[in-house]
């Protein structure tokens, strides 16, 4: 279902060419029994904005399973004074299931466990431009993990991880932003360079005082007529005292075909390629491959077993004038495979 709203001649306190796209979801998992819920995006400009400016948006998941679990979230991005200022985001409440496997890269795919987390998330990060398209900004970071359920005498329950009876995760952080894409939702060249240090803050709540790291690189070139070659380097790295929910993990949209948090650990290095390319019409399709791995330390990624995955999927686009679309993906790796239905591309 698309809704349109755009007036012919928009005013400069109002918000321009706002569009609002909602999908139903229906899934069924063992952990969760039949979920169901919906899925939107909406884009838009906010007031006073140019529309040759890049589109603000907002998304929403809201997801219920027939045990009593419960998804909400709210990513958001917005642009404001010319993309000068950049607001970027999340708000969110999880009452759902994660995997435990232990920790490192070898760990053993038959001490999988799960655990129930309930906790609402709130992020933050502003920047503001200071040199053509290069920004810095001030970030922060909050869970309040106050219901944690181990499963009695497992794994985890007799682990010593920092952060398996609950608590509050509450970091302040510095960033740096340097973007030539051409198109935030789907770029065709340019550069995505983020770097990003976070505290713990004990100040502002936090029950833990870890610090980390992480550096995003993505790279965009067109090859040939809407052919996009696609490439994303990301390194991420903790301190030793950060809780396990925080740790870096394999999993990810960066890191397809793998189960959500299958290798965990405080470092991680991992590289994905993308090739993407039209099919039909709206229909576009991908093909992507990536090799990380996890590691205790930063001097051990280097020396240590990677993990390779590959897959394809289908893309369908829902809003030509921005070049919003669905993404359904399918990742295998050593470890199985994994479907994935969102909205947009996974960087």
């Amino acid at each position: 279902m698309v809704l349109k709203a755009q007036s012919p001649q928009p005013q400069n306190d109002t918000i321009k060419n706002l569009k609002v796209n909602v999908l139903p979801v229906v899934f069924y998992l063992p952990e969760t029994g039949l979920g169901y819920g919906v899925l939107g995006l909406s884009t838009f400009r906010m007031p006073g904005e140019e529309v040759t400016t890049r589109p603000s948006s907002v998304q929403l998941g809201l997801t219920f399973t027939t045990k009593k679990q419960f998804l909400l979230f709210v990513p958001y991005e917005l642009y404001f004074d010319e993309e000068k200022w950049r607001l970027r985001g999340e708000l969110g409440y999880y009452k759902y299931f994660y995997n435990y496997f232990g920790r490192g890269i070898n760990s053993d795919a038959e001490n999988e466990e799960t655990y129930t987390a309930d906790f609402p998330r709130f992020r933050l990060a502003a920047y503001r431009e200071i040199l053509p398209r290069f920004s810095i900004g001030l970030g922060y970071e909050f869970d309040g993990y106050h219901v944690l359920e181990p499963e009695p005498g497992g794994l985890l329950d007799n682990s010593n991880e920092i952060g398996k009876e609950g608590g509050t995760i509450s970091n302040i952080g510095l960033l740096a932003l340097y973007d030539t894409r051409d198109n935030i939702f789907f770029p065709t060249k340019g550069w995505y360079l983020e770097g990003s240090f976070y505290k713990g803050a004990t100040w502002l709540g936090a029950d833990f005082g870890y610090t980390k790291f992480e550096f995003d690189a993505r790279y965009f070139k067109k090859i040939k007529e809407k052919q996009v070659l696609a490439a994303n380097l990301f390194f991420g790295t903790r301190s030793n005292n950060t809780p396990f929910q925080d740790l870096n993990y394999l999993g990810t949209k960066r890191t397809r075909g793998f189960d959500n948090r299958r290798f965990l650990d405080n470092t991680e290095l991992s590289l994905t390629t993308e090739y993407r390319f039209p099919i039909w019409k709206r229909f576009n399709g991908a093909f992507f491959g990536s090799a990380s791995t996890v590691s205790p330390s930063i001097g051990d990624v280097f020396s240590t077993t990677y993990r390779g995955a590959v897959g394809g999927g289908l893309r369908y686009v829902i809003n030509k004038e921005e070049g919003t679309r669905l993404r359904v993906d399918y990742g295998h790796s050593g470890q199985g495979g994994q479907f994935y239905f969102t909205i947009n591309e996974a960087f």
